[in-house]
């Protein structure tokens, strides 16, 4: 599995690809306009992005504002915030979870695992 991990914090970037790192091929970005010009690539294969909501230069919501509007993207989004109430409402069509930080490394694990599982399922 292919996965994009975007958060301002340099922590959470390194404690997310020590997790994902091993088994999965991770790429990891420091802001949401840097994951705009990645995800704008139609080749980027990217299957999971974990999006930070609150970062400078564009924020984790305009960056799903921003690709709402494209067609055919299969890559599935999981929200990753303190701002978690805020994101709960969102309605993206690929945001699959929000997760408050505080999180539960198997619960994210588990939920990142599913919306692949679920994508490959359905032939996306």
């Amino acid at each position: 599995m292919k996965i994009l991990i975007v958060d301002d914090d340099p922590a959470i970037r390194l404690l997310l690809f020590t997790v994902f790192g091993e088994e999965h091929d991770v790429s990891v970005l420091c802001d949401g306009h840097n994951a705009v010009s990645v995800l704008s690539d139609p080749n980027h294969q990217f299957d999971v992005v974990l999006l930070d909501l609150k970062m400078p230069r564009l924020s984790g919501e305009m960056v799903l504002e921003f690709l709402s509007g494209w067609q055919n993207i299969k890559t599935k989004f999981i929200i990753i915030s303190g701002f978690h109430d805020e994101a709960r409402h969102f309605k993206y069509p690929n945001l699959v979870a929000t997760l408050a930080k505080p999180f539960n490394i198997k619960e994210l694990v588990r939920i990142v695992e599913t919306s692949h599982q679920s994508a490959a399922a359905s032939g996306a």
